[in-house]
């Protein structure tokens, strides 16, 4: 809109231009051309007047000479062909005379004697006089149509008659006086009864002016030439302002296109900009909003100008403590600060900046509105998520520590074992000090699985286990007024997944079920089956291929969800608990763990009758794996692997140390111990080959599991290396074994489960030697 209002402007600004200068155009060849016109005119005019002088000078000599006759009474002439007594002075009794010689002669009246000097003078130039009358006696006086106007004008007091003629291409002038009669020529007119001042005729002279005229023709010219000159100075000085007329126009619309862009940029990038920013006056008046503000306070531009930010902002009649904005208008500095918008308990990083003009005089100042209300939440849900790291980080500690202690209680019970009699009363007993030590080293695994800090390490899962160790976590986290009842299918296949994953599923679900039932007793179900999933039923989920899946499903007899609710459960920190029960964070969590595990939940809720959420994971076409006999069976035979290989068992727990070596004595090996890593080191320094085996504690002073198996390992590049951890964040299974260890593995350590391990380990180390 507007570019065709600037190209309608500009287009105007140009015609407007173009008429402007066809007028001055027209103007100036009408000033010009009527300047020649008016030059020729008066130079012609000149011709006429010079002219006009040099026949009244020569006929009025005529005129003298033809009074001088008049005034003599006439003058006598010899008669001959030309001169003949005049018949018009007959009644004259002296017009003929004869001399004393005999010559004859006759009188010539003035009239007489000008004609016959006209004729003469025709005759020698080609032109002459003429002397006419109105009422003349000889034809030869008659007057042509101009003298004869002439004598009518002087009838009428005219003086004296002139004019221009052109003939066989050359100018003549006519110029004729009146002739009045004198007293000296009543006696010759008398019969035609004349009076004295009486108009007798005129006398007439015609004459070439080429002269003056050529001079008058040389003068235009040169004239002429000088118009020309100035015309073309006009004319190219015309040009030039036309085009630079035109072409600041042009520019002057260039000029203002590209401010109309940049202004239309300015303001549709102030709109874009998601901030809320205002410009504001001296007295924190609105004086201009972008469309974010708008959007925000869901108000216009009429109710935002010209009122104070604080009622927009805080609905309240009084400046903010600690404004920024006034701060910058007492400093002229910038100034930021966070805010708490009480009215939608939002939070604004506010910051302000005044604007100065050229001479450092304050005109307003910006104000930017950032919402951090999510960045807020972000940190506090970080600092929750930090709080709980360093209670996993404690958690993994303690049960490191305590891992230690039921190594002791199970290693000194099996010990008890082996010395009693046969069908010893004590072996009961004994055998439930074991159960118990297996349930406490397992539900230290849960916490450790549970608690470690890790990047995502998907494998192939029974993923009924990994439910069911995490069910029994969750069992001693709930109250005993939560009833939690189990069916689990162990034919539900192989999943491809993390298994701490799994974990966070069902710690959320358990506790999202435990807040909806409350302080009354309730039950949690769980449940895992296998399903397969038709097209049909995926239809609408267009990244989720249909095939074989497991469902797992978590169903509470709570209170259930209503449909507002049920549309809004997934999204991060939409929470209907009270505050300090929750985020809102655990079923997006939820939500996005199973879309990455190419899943998807479907939910079933009715108000006051519980929820049901139904978790589909899909499962790998793979065989399950065989289990083998679980190793916490108290009442399982011993194994029968010996040996009487050397081994050097490293802990710096001494208790430890003098379990492990009666049990591997036991078995028949040979057993070096050390609690202290750097000497055990040294004694493999002291002799690289005396060792077959190096069984190591991971944590520990002086030198860790890692550091003095790698520090071995370049000693002795083939010895077979055991490490042994109560901490599984310390050291990954993955990055033991890229050192080259052989096994990891988890304390506390059973009798049965090192007997186990320590052979698999001579014998594979035995066969690649043999191999090599």
């Amino acid at each position: 809109m507007l570019n065709n209002t600037m190209l309608n402007n500009t287009s105007v600004g140009l015609k407007q231009l173009r008429l402007c200068s066809v007028t001055v155009l027209l103007f100036w060849s009408l000033l010009l051309s009527g300047s020649l016109w008016l030059y020729v005119r008066h130079e012609w005019q000149s011709v006429e007047f010079i002219g006009k002088k040099i026949g009244l000078t020569a006929v009025q000599k005529d005129y003298i000479y033809e009074l001088w006759n008049a005034h003599n009474g006439g003058i006598y002439v010899p008669v001959n062909s030309i001169n003949q007594p005049n018949p018009y002075l007959k009644d004259f009794p002296d017009r003929d005379v004869v001399t004393l010689s005999g010559k004859k002669l006759t009188l010539i009246n003035p009239a007489q004697m000008t004609r016959q000097a006209y004729q003469l003078e025709r005759k020698l130039y080609g032109t002459g006089g003429h002397t006419v009358s109105l009422d003349a006696v000889r034809p030869e006086n008659t007057p042509d149509e101009w003298e004869r106007k002439a004598l009518i004008s002087f009838t009428k007091g005219k003086k004296d008659a002139a004019t221009l003629l052109k003939k066989d291409n050359r100018i003549l002038m006519r110029v004729i006086i009146p002739v009045i009669i004198e007293k000296s020529c009543i006696r010759c007119h008398i019969r035609q009864g004349k009076q004295i001042n009486a108009l007798q005729g005129g006398l007439s002279i015609t004459f070439f002016i080429d002269s003056i005229v050529a001079l008058f023709q040389q003068q235009f010219k040169t004239s002429a030439l000088y118009h020309l000159l100035i015309y073309l100075i006009g004319i190219i000085g015309l040009v030039i302002f036309y085009t630079q007329t035109s072409r600041q126009i042009t520019r002057r619309a260039i000029i203002e296109k590209c401010l109309r862009r940049k202004k239309e940029e300015w303001e549709k990038t102030f709109d874009a900009i998601p901030d809320i920013i205002t410009l504001q006056d001296s007295k924190l008046r609105i004086i201009r909003a972008n469309q974010a503000t708008y959007d925000f306070f869901q108000t216009t531009p009429e109710k935002v100008i010209g009122s104070p930010c604080y009622s927009l902002f805080q609905k309240d009649t009084t400046i903010c403590p600690n404004c920024p904005g006034v701060r910058s208008i007492v400093d002229g500095t910038q100034h930021c600060s966070t805010v708490e918008y009480k009215l939608k308990d939002k939070f604004f990083h506010i910051c302000s900046a005044p604007v100065v003009d050229e001479k450092n005089n304050f005109q307003y100042f910006v104000y930017i509105a950032r919402n951090i209300t999510d960045k807020k939440n972000l940190e506090e849900e970080l600092f929750q998520a930090r709080k709980m790291e360093a209670i996993g980080t404690l958690a993994g500690g303690i049960a490191h520590d305590f891992n230690n202690i039921l190594a002791a209680i199970l290693g000194y019970t099996e010990m008890i074992k082996l010395s009693l009699p046969e069908n010893s009363p004590l072996e009961n007993d004994l055998d439930q000090i074991v159960l118990a030590g297996n349930r406490a080293t397992g539900l230290i695994k849960q916490i450790l699985t549970f608690s470690r800090k890790k990047k995502e390490q998907k494998e192939e899962l029974q993923i009924d286990q990994v439910v069911r160790e995490a069910v029994k976590m969750m069992r001693s986290s709930l109250p005993t007024t939560i009833s939690i009842q189990e069916d689990i299918d162990e034919q539900c296949g192989v999943v491809f997944a993390d298994p701490t994953n799994i974990h966070q599923i069902i710690l959320n679900l358990f506790t999202n079920g435990f807040h909806a039932i409350g302080n009354k007793q309730g039950i949690l179900q769980l449940s895992l089956k296998p399903v397969d999933i038709p097209p049909e039923q995926v239809a609408d989920k267009p990244t989720i291929k249909p095939g074989s899946f497991v469902r797992l499903t978590v169903q509470d007899n709570g209170q259930g969800i209503d449909d507002v609710t049920m549309h809004r459960i997934f999204d991060p920190y939409f929470t209907t608990k009270d505050q300090g029960d929750g985020t809102g964070l655990g079923l997006a969590v939820i939500h996005g763990i199973v879309e990455n595990y190419k899943g998807f939940i479907e939910v079933e809720s009715m108000t006051g009758q519980g929820t049901a959420f139904h978790i589909f994971l899909p499962t790998l076409n793979t065989t399950r794996k065989n289990e083998a006999l679980p190793e916490t069976d108290p009442h399982a035979p011993l194994p029968r692997a010996r040996g009487n290989e050397h081994i050097l068992f490293v802990d710096d727990e001494v208790h430890i140390t003098r379990i492990n070596h009666t049990l591997l004595n036991n078995l028949g090996y040979r057993v070096t111990t050390e609690t202290h890593s750097l000497a055990a080191l040294k004694k493999v320094q002291e002799n690289p080959t005396a060792f077959d085996l190096l069984i190591t504690d991971h944590t520990m002073p002086e030198l860790t599991g890692t550091e003095l198996a790698q520090a071995v390992l370049q000693l002795r590049p083939d010895l077979p290396v055991i490490l042994c951890t109560g901490y599984t964040a310390a050291c990954s299974q993955q990055d033991a074994l890229q050192l080259g260890i052989k096994q990891y593995v988890i304390k506390p350590l059973s009798t049965k489960k090192l007997a186990r391990i320590v052979r698999e380990v001579l014998d594979e180390s035995k066969e690649y030697a043999a191999k090599q």
